[in-house]
């Protein structure tokens, strides 16, 4: 062997380059090798979880969820999936999985960089005995729990790493925010204050006759004779609605409905509130609920409120706008670092389309 060869440290040059063949065929060129690691995860439909809809730094995102994601998803906007055409249906998939993807991008960073405030355990706990409370009984709990392939010990280790990722953003971020002034708070006010507008309220009472009892097919004779009772002094409001009313909430408070705007009530029932004056007993007003006498009591006009009574909100409007827009900005930028040079973010077309909202 030539002396020039003499000395080099061939096994650690074989150990390198296998390193980096298997290094290519996992994350670069995702050949044989990647490919028999997925089928041992389960990407496959019957594997674990209904197979990988995506891996992030070598975590994986189950297709279960993405489902509970979805699901969670439409519950947030309103939304059926059974009136969404295929198109939409495709682009919520999609929407949902990036949601995820992100997610997973910033606690691979926060893992790799570490952080230099750490939030006290307590706050998960208290998190995750908040969630606890939200079920109806004890037996709900676990049961919910196995649904989503989690246990108290990993729903506790989730609430963790969430609360860890929200600080990492926030150590981050901290630069990018610029401060709010007085000057950006007036600024905003002017151009929208309308925006601010507080509507009309009205406090009023009804004594109430449903249309849905059976028995009693006809109730506009009934509710006729109410009112002829209280008009001519014969009996109190208050006494009849105890007496009369089917609106078990509010009969033995004088059929007091508190303080209420148009958008809290039905159409019909506000048409006929606004047309009363302070302390006018309305003829029998019908509804699609039923019949109803009303009184109002109280009623606060629409204004606008001034700029000292709104300042505190729009501040914290204009903050909340202006970290979500560095976030995005951060996660543009570690989704860009997760693709190049090396690419570590994988999607899995045949599982994310097969997704359906968890039931």
């Amino acid at each position: 062997m030539p002396s020039s060869f003499q000395g080099f440290p061939w096994r650690f040059a074989v150990y390198f380059i296998a390193a980096c063949y298997l290094l290519a065929d996992l994350y670069a060129c995702k050949g044989p090798l990647h490919a028999r690691l997925l089928a041992g995860r389960g990407s496959s439909p019957e594997g674990q979880g209904g197979g990988y809809a995506a891996e992030v730094y070598g975590r994986p995102i189950t297709r279960l969820e993405l489902e509970e994601a979805m699901r969670e998803h439409l519950w947030k906007r309103n939304e059926s999936w059974a009136a969404l055409n295929p198109e939409a249906r495709k682009q919520t998939r999609w929407t949902v999985l990036e949601n995820l993807v992100n997610d997973r991008i910033l606690r691979a960073f926060r893992i790799m960089n570490g952080l230099d405030t750490v939030p006290p355990l307590e706050a998960a706990r208290r998190e995750s005995d908040f969630m606890r409370r939200q079920f109806a009984n004890e037996v709900e709990y676990p049961q919910r729990l196995a649904a989503m392939q989690q246990t108290p010990k990993s729903l506790d280790e989730s609430v963790r790493d969430a609360q860890l990722d929200e600080q990492w953003i926030t150590e981050k971020i901290a630069h990018r925010l610029a401060e709010v002034t007085e000057k950006d708070v007036r600024a905003w006010y002017d151009e929208f204050k309308e925006t601010l507008r507080i509507p009309q309220a009205h406090h009023a009472a009804h004594l109430f006759l449903t249309r849905h009892d059976k028995t009693k097919p006809d109730r506009e004779a009934e509710i006729r004779e109410l009112h002829r009772q209280i008009v001519a002094k014969e009996k109190t409001f208050a006494g009849l609605t105890a007496e009369h009313s089917d609106d078990d909430r509010t009969k033995k408070i004088g059929g007091d409905l508190g303080w209420f705007t148009r958008e809290r009530m039905p159409a019909d029932f506000i048409a006929a509130v606004e047309q009363l004056k302070i302390g006018q007993l309305s003829e029998p007003v019908p509804t699609k609920l039923g019949w109803h006498l009303i009184i109002v009591m109280e009623r606060h006009e629409s204004r606008l409120p001034t700029f000292d009574e709104a300042k505190d909100e729009i501040s914290a409007l204009l903050t909340s706008q202006r970290r979500e827009e560095a976030a995005r900005s951060l996660i543009g930028e570690l989704r860009a670092r997760s693709q190049r040079p090396t690419q570590f973010v994988f999607y899995h077309a045949s599982i994310i389309d097969r997704a359906e909202p968890a039931p």
